[in-house]
């Protein structure tokens, strides 16, 4: 009895926690949106270098801003922390990506970097209330968490949006070395017995007409096929991986090279008084496809066969 008080007198604590940090969150974020959407018309310009890989390209559609109002359009994907009809249905996974580059006076990078903190801030809150709701099954403990959103005014939160840093150069470096890591995706083979198991998981109490519908065709799968279930992950899509570059300032030394990160949306950096971005390198605007990656990927039936865990069988050749 004592503990089931405590758990509820915890959760309300987190439950306050979760409402404040959410509208921290969307306040920050409307701000730094606002800063964004008026540079737009600045004269003098501030560069920018937005990438336009297929993914980018179906984001901005789905936003409603075009690559020709690349600080609107930034002002857009940071301000997007909840699921609407900008995003794709189904796998929470999904987030909307803008690789690039823009360059921004020192107030937008005040402005991100507030917010960057407001998005830890919340992340670790949900991290908390995952934890306390950890004795409850997967499905309610999903559902708890909605709910809790749903009380704190924000029902269609996108968590990793909403988790998602904004890198930042606010140093400016001397140049930017841009890159691109080719999306890497696993194909591991899964018995029989463990997707049984991990259906089971997913719906304990076997209420979810989809999950039930699976096991029956786990079930009846042919004994010949049980050998032929893969799991595959896509562990990422392609990403323009961002550096710093600041040169030495000695002949003999070497430049210094700094990781800036992943840049799934865009890179802000200092423009200094031009208003400009360093020297960067450029790269295609479509990520380069993996011949190897495309020859494993013909041996596994492109529809999963059982969806809710990635699984798909092994193609007859």
């Amino acid at each position: 009895m004592s503990n089931s008080v405590t758990s509820k007198s915890q959760l309300a604590q987190l439950n306050r926690e979760l409402t404040a940090s959410l509208m921290q969150l969307h306040r920050l974020a409307e701000q730094l949106a606002q800063h964004l959407s008026a540079l737009e018309d600045a004269i003098p310009s501030w560069q920018h270098y937005l990438l336009r890989p297929e993914f980018a390209i179906d984001s901005a559609n789905r936003l409603g801003v075009t690559f020709e109002q690349p600080f609107a359009l930034a002002a857009a994907l940071f301000a997007s922390l909840d699921y609407g009809e900008a995003h794709q249905p189904g796998d929470a996974r999904n987030t909307l990506q803008v690789p690039g580059l823009l360059a921004v006076p020192t107030g937008a990078i005040e402005h991100a970097r507030h917010l960057n903190k407001a998005k830890a801030v919340f992340q670790k809150t949900v991290a908390d209330i995952k934890q306390a709701l950890a004795p409850q099954p997967a499905l309610e403990r999903d559902q708890h968490l909605r709910d809790m959103l749903a009380d704190a005014g924000f029902p269609r939160a996108h968590l990793r949006q909403c988790y998602r840093q904004i890198l930042l150069c606010p140093r400016r470096p001397d140049a930017i070395a841009l890159s691109w890591i080719k999306a890497r995706k696993s194909i591991k083979k899964v018995s029989i017995e463990w997707c049984e198991r991990k259906l089971v998981q997913l719906d304990p109490q076997g209420q979810d007409p989809g999950i039930q519908y699976q096991r029956q065709l786990l079930a009846g799968l042919h004994r010949n096929d049980h050998g032929h279930l893969r799991q595959v992950q896509i562990q990422s899509r392609a990403n323009l991986q961002v550096a710093e570059i600041f040169h030495a300032a000695e002949q003999d030394q070497r430049d210094d090279y700094r990781q800036v990160g992943y840049s799934a949306m865009p890179v802000l950096i200092s423009g200094g008084a031009d208003r400009s971005l360093p020297e960067f390198s450029r790269v295609d605007h479509t990520p380069p496809a993996s011949r190897r990656r495309t020859r494993r990927d013909l041996q596994v039936d492109k529809t999963p066969f059982l969806p809710a865990l990635r699984v798909h069988l092994v193609c007859p050749h």
